[in-house]
């Protein structure tokens, strides 16, 4: 694919995400990470190039520099590149924690206070529905009906 997201040979189709093979504009001869942070650019970028190409109009290129990462390993555990600034452990989680709180569209509070509850009372343990296979009535399981 090129710079546009177009798929060569192609000019009607194109592709992005973490199957695409998007060159990295800012790494010459490389392409762009598979992550959240590309996908989701990609995807805003695809939709505009789409409409500019049903309009006649140019394609923009994508290009993205990149901004670190951030990973949350669960408990206090995390780790964090954030501009370039390595971090781990709690540095890194409270980094980590800050930037989704703020990515996400809504419910931000009872997002952050189920965080404040999770950090004083562990969190409960949630079972959707699951049966082990000893309860199951036998005459569910050799004809297939309830």
């Amino acid at each position: 694919m090129d710079e546009t997201l177009q798929v060569p040979d192609h000019p009607d189709v194109f592709a992005c995400g973490d199957c695409a093979a998007v060159p990295d504009a800012t790494r010459p001869g490389s392409i762009t990470g598979m992550t959240a942070q590309h996908a989701q650019r990609q995807g805003t970028l695809v939709a505009r190039n789409v409409a500019a190409s049903l309009a006649g109009r140019p394609l923009d290129r994508y290009v993205h520099h990149d901004l670190g990462f951030l990973v949350d390993l669960g408990g206090a555990a995390a780790a964090a590149n954030p501009l370039h600034v390595p971090l781990g452990g709690l540095p890194a989680k409270s980094v980590t924690r800050g930037y989704h709180l703020l990515s996400l569209p809504g419910n931000r509070g009872r997002v952050a206070a189920d965080w404040a509850l999770n950090l004083v009372r562990p969190p409960r343990a949630v079972q959707l529905g699951l049966v082990d296979a000893g309860r199951v009535p036998l005459e569910c399981t050799e004809s297939g009906r309830h």
